[in-house]
């Protein structure tokens, strides 16, 4: 018993020490740069970030139209009727969900570029999202996210995001 204290006063010398600070970003530059601080921002809950993924001027949200609930709830909680959604709402509902959760993994993987521009660019991306403690309803989703860039001076924003889920 008398060892207990101590020993949590030793260190471990197999395992680096790991310095404690904020999410590190890239800049957008390139569309898969922006997927990738999306994912960071969404993961580390970091709302100004989440903003600076999307285009503010034009930004808009395609729910999966296989999602038989998501109509009422769009209805019922956000007064729309319809199954997409502009940057006001995604950045309400995004505060919403990070202030809520305690842990958000987002993972996005496999993505391919569907049509390539100097100005926009459509890729598609797998996805697995994961929300604890869950968050109205099921605390995961996965499936594909086809997400349309637009290019503003150097950087690159997402303009459109449709979502096709695979599984709840």
């Amino acid at each position: 018993m008398i060892l207990l204290p101590l020993l949590g006063a030793c260190k471990n010398v197999f395992l680096p020490e790991v310095e404690e600070k904020g999410a590190e970003y890239y800049d957008p530059v390139k569309p898969e740069y922006v997927v990738k601080n999306l994912e960071i921002a969404y993961t580390s809950k970091d709302i100004e970030a989440y903003r600076r993924c999307l285009d503010v001027d034009s930004f808009v949200f395609y729910f999966d139209p296989s999602q038989s609930d998501i109509k009422d709830i769009l209805r019922e909680r956000w007064g729309i009727d319809s199954l997409v959604w502009g940057y006001n709402e995604e950045i309400r509902s995004a505060e919403q969900i990070f202030s809520y959760a305690d842990e958000i993994l987002l993972s996005l993987t496999n993505g391919s570029p569907i049509e390539e521009g100097e100005a926009t660019s459509t890729w598609v991306w797998d996805y697995y999202l994961r929300i604890d403690p869950p968050y109205e309803g099921s605390g995961y989703a996965s499936g594909r996210a086809v997400f349309t860039f637009v290019k503003k001076g150097e950087y690159w924003y997402i303009r459109k995001w449709q979502d096709f889920r695979s599984g709840r």
